[in-house]
């Protein structure tokens, strides 16, 4: 069974167990949540389009100036 599946499962059973009351709460933090994610990833691809055209750095270099 794909990992995604069982999250989903195990998702719902402990959702099923909550009270009413708790369920909206749990709806309604979850809807924050994914609200604050949807604008850190916009915010993300606003500085990726900005930074685009910046030279990159190649990754041996990286790895020698971190001392990997």
């Amino acid at each position: 069974m794909p990992v995604d599946v069982k999250e989903r499962k195990r998702l719902y059973r402990l959702v099923s167990r909550l009270h009413r009351e708790d369920v909206e709460k749990v709806t309604s933090y979850a809807a924050f949540l994914m609200s604050i994610q949807d604008k850190e990833d916009r915010e993300d691809m606003r500085i990726i389009e900005e930074r685009a055209d910046e030279p990159t750095v190649p990754w041996e270099v990286v790895k020698r100036e971190l001392g990997l």
